[in-house]
């Protein structure tokens, strides 16, 4: 039995290297069968071990498990997979592909319910909330009560964890290792939070009041001489007409935000098959991104690593050099920023338009 542990031990070892889904379902049903042994039902120390090894090999496959199960991580062990250097954005990335638009704000509400009732410590000293007077846990629920508190449940930019590390007193407690720990498990926090109604709200009332100031602008001018409002009439379809056949120059991050068609503009011609789901799917420029991430991680990557996909991916091997270069541009967009020619009529990347690069 010891010499089976080991072994479980030394899988999920490889398997926290290699983020090969496939095994980590293996190592999964391996624990699963293990445990149901008397011995090993029988003996608290080994099933807390196993425990660990399961819910790590469990974020590797994070896609494939219920989302009872992936709520329960969340609520017990995702200090832990951040703290062995689990990508657990990639991981979470996966499962926010897989899910419907119009569920996905339901669904990130619940984890973050989990997060807030996370009681794995970060640190070993006793915290302070704002507002309270009594010491607590440094428990990760405990960090973001004292977080929330001061800032609110909004939704906030980016530079606000970081502000809440060098403005809580409770952080000169931890040691180095820690405050980075910590820092990552607040700016994910953030990722998974929606903006609220009142800043949905404040948005859309910026928004029209914008509109209206513009529009009063126009609507003065036109006003002040028919001939002349026929003219700005004129001049200005003429200019939407113009932006219509225009071809823009923007990367693929910001084309997607602005229009959401191009996501389903094919690149090349053969289906290719997700890593994270094996599913068969069009080879548009939205899932060969889905695979890219899934094979690389979320976020940019450096040329070594888009290279290592380019070369290495099953999708990637019977493809021309046409449609390889094509896979390559929008990639080297994806991850430098590079600018793709964009046709505005046809919603879709005009590759003609791009020389030797």
């Amino acid at each position: 039995m010891e010499e089976k542990i080991k072994q479980i031990r030394a899988k999920t070892i490889e398997v926290l290297k290699t983020y090969f889904t496939e095994d980590a379902q293996v190592i999964l049903q391996e624990i699963k069968e293990l445990k149901k042994n008397p011995t090993v039902k029988d003996n608290q120390p080994l099933l807390e071990e196993l425990g660990v090894y399961e819910a790590l090999t469990g974020f590797i496959a994070f896609a494939s498990l219920k989302e009872e199960e992936q709520l329960e991580l969340f609520r017990i062990f995702l200090v832990k997979a951040f703290r062995v250097g689990i990508d657990v954005r990639n991981r979470f990335s996966i499962k926010m592909n897989l899910t419907a638009d119009v569920l996905w704000p339901e669904t990130a509400e619940a984890f973050l319910k989990k997060i807030l009732q996370n009681e794995e410590k970060i640190g070993t000293e006793m915290i302070t909330i704002q507002g309270e007077k009594e010491p607590v846990a440094p428990t990760l629920s405990n960090w973001l009560r004292d977080y929330n508190r001061r800032y609110g449940m909004d939704r906030h930019e980016k530079i606000v964890p970081h502000r809440y590390l060098n403005e809580s007193g409770n952080i000169q407690k931890l040691n180095r290792e820690e405050k980075i720990l910590l820092l990552q498990l607040l700016e994910f926090y953030e990722e998974l939070k929606f903006p609220s109604q009142k800043q949905i709200e404040t948005a859309l009332k910026n928004a029209i009041d914008q509109y209206v100031a513009e529009e009063g602008e126009l609507a003065q001018e036109i006003s002040t001489d028919e001939t002349g409002g026929e003219a700005v009439f004129s001049g200005f379809k003429n200019e939407i007409e113009r932006d219509l056949h225009e071809i823009i120059d923007e990367d693929i991050n910001s084309l997607l935000k602005r229009f959401p068609k191009l996501s389903d503009q094919p690149i090349t011609q053969k289906p290719i098959r997700l890593l994270f789901n094996d599913q068969v799917v069009n080879p548009t420029v939205g899932n060969w991104l889905a695979d890219y991430r899934a094979y690389a991680g979320a976020g940019s990557h450096e040329i070594s690593e888009r290279s290592d996909y380019l070369l290495r991916s099953r999708n990637v091997q019977n493809l021309s050099d046409a449609e390889r270069n094509r896979l390559g541009l929008i990639l080297r967009s994806y991850d430098e920023g590079f600018m793709l020619p964009f046709s505005v009529a046809e919603q879709k990347i005009a590759f003609e338009k791009i020389g030797n690069q």
